[in-house]
């Protein structure tokens, strides 16, 4: 059962990972609409709304960390245009989370997909393979992972609902103080730097091209994340797309901060579940390995 938390770990990190990434990228778009009114930014906002729905896809570089839980590195593509579907290789890189599977011998780089009700992970080590009768994929439900892998299965779910870059757009309007930061170079590229806060306070108000719905959904995000608030920092290339988002939230269990670079817009992604003969269920893995009690 050890192996099979520990194997747990890398998932909780890894779902926690590409919704961090996610929850923000294409408010890079919003603040580009910046000029000095709102009725410019809605403008933008339509316009740039559109450009991502028809986009939808992206290659994906990120660096993230979660307090004393987990720091991690993420690499791959997704596509956002049907819920969350992106394939990535995860490297667990610290805190507990590194410790636990440094203790059981279970590898820290997976292969990971993401699908809307359910990821994947894949384990080629003996030591977890043995568990799924030599299948190599993990299957877990987004309702699967109890609380204590490092997130509970409601903040994952809300988390996962939120990776919507299209919604993205709409979040960065409720920033209270958006501004333009600079002109800096990103990786060869020139972009223009924007930052923002986007916190509970300024949910409460009525904002332009920010619904009602919108407004409660982005009240809920921070609420599972037992925050407050949260800042932003983000940079557009000339063509008006991310290539660069940072995000870092303080919430009750630690500080999240997340630093994502983005490349290949329009990029072929094509993300499907692994074969069920090679397939296991999480769920039942973990009833398995739990020992009957009389």
């Amino acid at each position: 059962m050890r192996t099979v938390k520990a194997a747990a770990s890398v998932a909780a990190a890894a779902a926690v990972l590409l919704s961090l990434s996610a929850c923000g990228p294409l408010g890079a778009v919003a603040s580009a609409a910046g000029g000095n009114s709102a009725a410019q930014a809605v403008k933008a906002l339509d316009v740039a709304q559109k450009r991502t729905s028809e986009v939808h896809t992206a290659t994906v570089e990120s660096t993230e960390s979660f307090g004393g839980t987990v720091s991690m590195t993420m690499t791959g593509s997704y596509d956002w245009s049907h819920g969350v579907n992106a394939a990535m290789t995860v490297h667990v890189t610290g805190g507990q989370a590194a410790s636990a599977l440094r203790q059981r011998s279970v590898p820290d780089t997976e292969q990971v997909r993401f699908l809307p009700d359910a990821f994947f992970v894949r384990f080629d080590a003996p030591e977890v393979t043995s568990l799924m009768h030599g299948r190599h994929w993990l299957r877990y439900g987004w309702g699967d992972l109890p609380g204590a892998q490092g997130a509970s299965s409601a903040y994952l779910r809300s988390l996962a609902e939120n990776a919507d870059p299209v919604q993205s757009v709409a979040s960065v309007l409720a920033s209270r103080d958006l501004r333009k930061a600079g002109v800096e170079s990103v990786r060869g590229v020139t972009a223009t730097h924007y930052a923002g806060t986007l916190d509970t306070a300024r949910l409460a108000d009525r904002l332009p091209g920010v619904s009602a719905a919108v407004r409660a959904r982005l009240k809920q995000r921070l609420a599972a994340q037992g925050a407050t608030a949260e800042s932003v920092d983000l940079w557009v290339s000339k063509d008006g797309l991310p290539v660069k988002v940072v995000t870092r939230v303080t919430t009750k269990a630690g500080v999240m901060s997340s630093t994502v670079y983005y490349a290949h817009f329009g990029t072929a992604v094509r993300v499907t579940a692994p074969p069920a003969s090679d397939t296991a269920d999480f769920a039942e893995v973990a009833r398995q390995a739990t020992p009957a009690t009389s």
